[in-house]
């Protein structure tokens, strides 16, 4: 082989050498972009969760291969947790975004207060950081006020009160409601028992039967919500007697055959404000009763009892009942038709 060839061959090879180089050097190299910043705000005992997207430059692919996600710092303030999920993303090379979802944890030894930590997302030869601004929040909480705190309700009567949720700025949760401590003839219910985020209060109704003993009793009202300790507020019920007698006057009386007299039943009342209903129970033949009023709203009301003119002879007896808020009262007059 001649010199001059030599050199046309060295020549070539030179040339093949510089395209490949130019090609390798000019052939774009993956690359991808991550938010430079971030906060997330997390309560104490709670939970959050963070979207992180990569996206290449414009004109770019991501690098193929795995692109993996930590955090710089290799110690986090206490009681702070921080998992991706992914933790590894293998990129094909033609993707729009890829996306990973960061879970910070807050346990009950953490401290509020705000704390700065590095994303790193790391892949191809690329790497990538974004500062987290995470604010560790006061652990969600809440209290129960009763208004009023005590409720006198009279016996066969009802009344309400409120019960106001009162939660801290990171208590974003329902509270499940429930009262104990109603004695047997009392009813209670929550209306809602269960009381959802955007709601603060709930009512609760007490109905008390007319046989309840008249004391005073305490309720208590219980609170749940998720991942807090119980609450309680108490209410005082005071059962307020409601009560009546009848007095007959006279009680004994002499007719006449065809005769007829009047008693009057005189009403006592205890708390009452429910009309009376007079009955007659048990009359003997030949006499016959009205009562005028039969509803007492007063104190009184008159009877007027009538012998027939054939009524026989001898002393009878028979029951003036009345009846109210549940109860009934009687009185006893003794009628002697002369003979």
């Amino acid at each position: 082989m001649s010199k001059k060839t030599k050199i046309g061959i060295g020549v070539a090879v030179v040339v093949v050498i510089g395209i490949v180089v130019g090609i390798l050097v000019t052939r774009p190299k993956g690359d991808f972009t991550m938010p430079a910043t971030f906060s997330l705000a997390v309560p104490i005992t709670r939970s959050g969760t963070l979207d992180i997207t990569l996206t290449p430059p414009q004109g770019k692919s991501f690098p193929k291969g795995d692109i993996t996600f930590s955090l710089k710092e290799t110690t986090l303030p206490t009681g702070v947790k921080v998992t991706f999920n992914p933790a590894k993303i293998t990129a094909k090379g033609d993707e729009k975004s890829l996306k990973t979802t960061m879970t910070v944890e807050v346990a009950s030894t953490a401290r509020t207060g705000s704390y700065t930590l590095t994303v790193v997302a790391k892949g191809g030869g690329v790497t990538r950081e974004g500062k987290l601004t995470l604010t560790v929040q006061v652990a969600p909480d809440y209290s129960l006020e009763v208004s009023p705190a005590t409720v006198t309700v009279k016996q066969g009567a009802s009344a309400t009160v409120t019960v106001n949720v009162k939660r801290n700025e990171t208590m974003k949760d329902a509270v499940d409601l429930t009262v104990t401590g109603a004695p047997a003839g009392v009813k209670v219910s929550v209306d809602p028992a269960k009381v959802p985020a955007d709601k603060t209060s709930a009512t609760v109704r007490i109905e008390v039967g007319p046989t309840v003993e008249a004391k005073d009793y305490t309720l208590t009202i219980t609170g749940k919500a998720a991942g807090i300790a119980d609450k309680t507020a108490s209410l005082k019920l005071t059962v307020q007697l409601v009560d009546f007698s009848l007095k007959a006057e006279p009680s004994v009386l002499t007719l006449a055959p065809g005769g007829s007299a009047t008693v009057t039943v005189t009403i006592t009342r205890t708390n009452l404000t429910d009309p009376v209903s007079f009955t007659a129970k048990n009359v003997p033949a030949g006499l016959s009763v009205k009562f005028d009023p039969a509803s007492a709203t007063g104190n009184e009301t008159k009877v007027t009892i009538s012998a027939a003119a054939d009524a026989a002879p001898g002393t009878y007896s028979f029951t003036v009942e009345g009846a109210a808020a549940g109860k009934t009262k009687t009185v006893t007059i003794s009628v002697t038709i002369a003979g």
